[in-house]
């Protein structure tokens, strides 16, 4: 059953605290309730007698527009001013939430302006960091020094080329399927496994480990609802409570079997052009050729590749070996002296102009 508690309250003008809520006036000054009081609980209840219970809990108290006064729910008149009810500017629960908006209208306040201060600390603790981010300014320009382009005399040391054209045969060659394609010959049937299918066998009886969730009870909770008033109901009210019970169980479980399934698999013969063998060639003079010694009836090209590399080496005998277009590769000339830029690693111009 519920219960009527006794609140409390603190008087906002001269500081007395713990006053009972129904105590409409301060016990010290004298100051009425108004619109800044908030009832709240101590933590031993003290419960209003059950006959003047009766007259709580019905009804918020409500505030007086001229002075500010809290007025029982059911009081027709102000009795601090005796301004009519009619007038009134709104109730104790209003009340709390103006008072609610204000305090987070603070807050929020408060946090911009820990904010802003925080910023000026870290630009103050930008002094403090400085040694750091000057020597990370200085790791990176010694790395963007070391990645710079850099100027080299050197000479053409070597020149390589290779040529390679990819053959094809027109030819019979042997093959196997479970259908045989247009043009196929025949060799040899067998009869083979095409796939598995999972097959029923029988089943078989496992324990199974379960859980369930068992009534234990019940757990007894109390709260409180503000009634506006100076006083607070109780609520109690039960849960129930569980517990996990584990449990075994028998299932029936199937067991298949792989059974193989057979077809007719085809060997047989086919012609069709298939990659076959390469003419490749390859030197370090200056005149690349493609062997052009002819094909066979049963052959015919299926592509061409070539590949140019130049060797230059510096005055300081460091060698870069650069892969180049045929036009480059045949204006270089081994013994010639030429001017290159070499980045991360890479020759990346000769004599002004870039590679390709």
């Amino acid at each position: 059953m519920d219960k009527i508690v006794k609140g409390y309250w603190d008087c906002p003008y001269c500081g007395n605290k713990g006053m009972s809520g129904l105590e409409k006036r301060c016990t010290n000054c004298g100051h009425p309730q108004d619109e800044g009081t908030k009832f709240y609980l101590k933590q031993e209840k003290e419960y209003v007698d059950a006959d003047k219970a009766q007259a709580y809990g019905k009804g918020a108290d409500w505030t007086c527009s001229y002075c500010g006064s809290l007025n029982r729910h059911d009081a027709v008149v102000c009795v601090g001013c005796g301004a009519d009810r009619e007038e009134s500017s709104g109730d104790y629960y209003h009340n709390v939430e103006n008072q609610h908006k204000k305090a987070e209208a603070k807050k929020k306040a408060d946090e911009e302006l820990h904010e802003q201060l925080s910023g000026l600390k870290q630009s103050g603790g930008f002094k403090k960091r400085l040694p750091i981010i000057i020597g990370l300014a200085l790791l990176i320009a010694i790395i963007a020094f070391s990645c710079r382009p850099k100027d080299y005399s050197a000479s053409v040391t070597a020149k390589t080329w290779g040529r390679v054209i990819s053959v094809e045969a027109y030819k019979t060659v042997q093959e196997s399927d479970w259908t045989v394609p247009d043009g196929g010959r025949v060799t040899e049937e067998r009869n083979e496994v095409h796939h598995y299918d999972s097959v029923l066998d029988h089943y078989e009886t496992v324990e199974v480990q379960k859980s369930r969730q068992v009534q234990d009870g019940y757990d007894t909770h109390t709260d409180y609802t503000d009634n506006g008033d100076g006083t607070f109901t109780e609520h109690t009210y039960e849960t129930p409570r569980y517990t996990t019970e584990y449990y075994t169980e028998e299932e029936e479980r199937p067991v298949y079997v792989q059974v193989p399934r057979y077809a007719t698999r085809y060997y047989y013969d086919i012609d069709k052009w298939v990659q076959d063998h390469t003419l490749e060639t390859s030197g370090s003079d200056n005149e690349p050729y493609w062997d052009d010694s002819g094909l066979a009836d049963n052959e015919r090209e299926n592509g061409r590749a070539e590949h140019y590399k130049v060797v230059f080496t510096t005055d300081k005998n460091k060698s870069y070996t650069v892969e180049t277009d045929l036009n480059t590769w045949e204006r270089l000339k081994v013994g010639e002296g030429v001017d290159i830029i070499v980045q991360n690693g890479n020759v990346k111009e000769v004599n002004g102009q870039p590679l390709r």
